[in-house]
């Protein structure tokens, strides 16, 4: 209930933090800890009010020069962001690395079909990657005379070795 008596007072006491903060003084007061049992057994450590308010404070004035230096996929304490959205973010990708994955099994089959024409083989793989095309300008398909692999563009990890 100690919020309760901070909220009696709310002006002094937020003018009061305000000129402790300023003049560096400020010092956290005790935590109360206990433990929580769903839903696993966990201990909790729950900041005094005056503390969370500082917190609160602390954290929307760091938020907005952090959020700038923080990569898209971090996905922790973020607004907009959070477990839920993370989580359709991996099956996005795991998506994509299976519809390569598909795409490379093609290919082996499409290379094994074809492996008296080198002219064929190339005409399809040119035809199966139509947009890979342009971002791999002269990378796109490499074909060895010495080891006959096949070297496919791939998305996500570079080349699809056949």
């Amino acid at each position: 209930m100690y919020h309760m008596k901070f909220a009696e007072n709310l002006e002094a006491n937020l003018l009061g933090l305000e000129k402790r903060l300023q003049n560096r003084t400020y010092k956290p007061g005790r935590s109360i800890a206990f433990i929580v049992q769903k839903p696993k057994i966990r201990e909790i450590f729950a900041a005094d009010f005056r503390d969370r308010v500082v917190h609160h404070l602390l954290y929307n004035y760091l938020s907005l020069i952090f959020e700038k230096l923080f990569i898209y996929d971090s996905w922790a304490c973020r607004k907009g962001k959070g477990t839920h959205r993370a989580m359709l973010r991996v099956q996005k990708f795991a998506g994509e690395l299976e519809r390569e994955r598909e795409r490379c099994r093609r290919a082996r089959i499409i290379v094994r079909a074809t492996e008296g024409s080198r002219e064929l083989l190339v005409a399809i793989v040119l035809d199966l990657w139509p947009r890979t095309i342009k971002k791999w300008s002269q990378r796109i398909v490499f074909i060895s005379k010495w080891t006959s692999k096949v070297f496919l563009p791939a998305l996500t990890s570079g080349f699809c070795m056949i």
